[in-house]
């Protein structure tokens, strides 16, 4: 009875830490993770890099299962038109204080672009993406 309750007790445990996302110390470690998250993107592993933002972002999981669907589906139907990725370029980091920073980058394929967002959150404990976005819309930019 007593391994069956430790068993249970440690299942529980594993549960409720992998539902917490990981919190970043620095800003250069969550920086870091940003430009991982982007060269994934560029190798067209869309799945994948939504599986890093996964581990470390604080959105729900119904909603990073749509994001990850929908881009699949989308560069699937862009691919005709947009081509192959070529690239990615950071473009600017706006920081609100030190508290939220929206990241901008630009990821390039051989005929268009998208924009990619990643906005973070400090707490005054650490760091943590509190949300991600793609557009295709060039009036962002300037």
């Amino acid at each position: 009875m007593a391994k069956l309750f430790f068993t249970i007790a440690l299942c529980f445990i594993v549960l409720l830490s992998h539902g917490q996302p990981k919190v970043f110390t620095s800003r250069d470690s969550i920086n870091a993770y940003c430009d991982k998250v982007m060269q994934t993107f560029e190798k067209a592993k869309y799945s994948d890099a939504i599986q890093l933002f996964r581990q470390r972002s604080v959105m729900d999981t119904l909603t990073i299962n749509n994001i990850d669907k929908t881009m699949n589906e989308q560069m699937e139907a862009l691919k005709p038109y947009y081509k192959q990725v070529v690239g990615f370029e950071f473009l600017e980091e706006k920081p609100i204080k030190n508290t939220v920073v929206r990241r901008r980058y630009l990821l390039k394929f051989e005929n268009y672009f998208l924009t990619v967002d990643f906005f973070l959150y400090n707490n005054g404990t650490g760091w943590t993406v509190s949300n991600f976005n793609y557009r295709d819309d060039p009036k962002e930019l300037f």
